[in-house]
Order: C-alpha cells, then sequence, then structure tokens
C-alpha cells in the first residue's frame, strides 16, 4: 500500500471516528459512474465526510470541486 492510499485511510477513519458521520444509500447505491454527491452545508469540512462515506474503491476515483464562496 502506497502513502497516499494509506493517508486516505487514515483521513476517512480519522473523519468517521470524530464526527460518527455514515453513508445511508437509499435506493442509490454508490457506484463507479459519473455522480455528483453534496452537502447543504456550508463547511469546508463536509466534502471530507462524503468521500469519508464512500467505499473504499470510489474513493480512489472521486474529486472534490466547491462552488465560489459568496
Amino acid at each position: 500500500m502506497k502513502l497516499p492510499e494509506l493517508a486516505g485511510l487514515f483521513l476517512a477513519f480519522l473523519a468517521r471516528l470524530i464526527t460518527g458521520a455514515q453513508g445511508h444509500w437509499y435506493g442509490s447505491p454508490p457506484k463507479a459512474e459519473q455522480r455528483i454527491y453534496f452537502a447543504n452545508h456550508q463547511s469546508h469540512f463536509d466534502w471530507v465526510l462524503i468521500w469519508a462515506a464512500l467505499p473504499r474503491e470510489l474513493r480512489a476515483v472521486t474529486r472534490p470541486i466547491a462552488a465560489r464562496d459568496y
């Protein structure tokens, strides 16, 4: 396991440990296809929690983007 993969596992573990965040996939489980996941909060930490809730194989191909702050 390379350093980026190990860092990703640690970051996901830490985010779940601190916040207790969990993913609940009702009717649309995460798949390796083009999707948009969004949060209804205004924290820059939200993308970490969404990312941490995804299965490990999807975290490797999921990239965060953000709207311009207003």
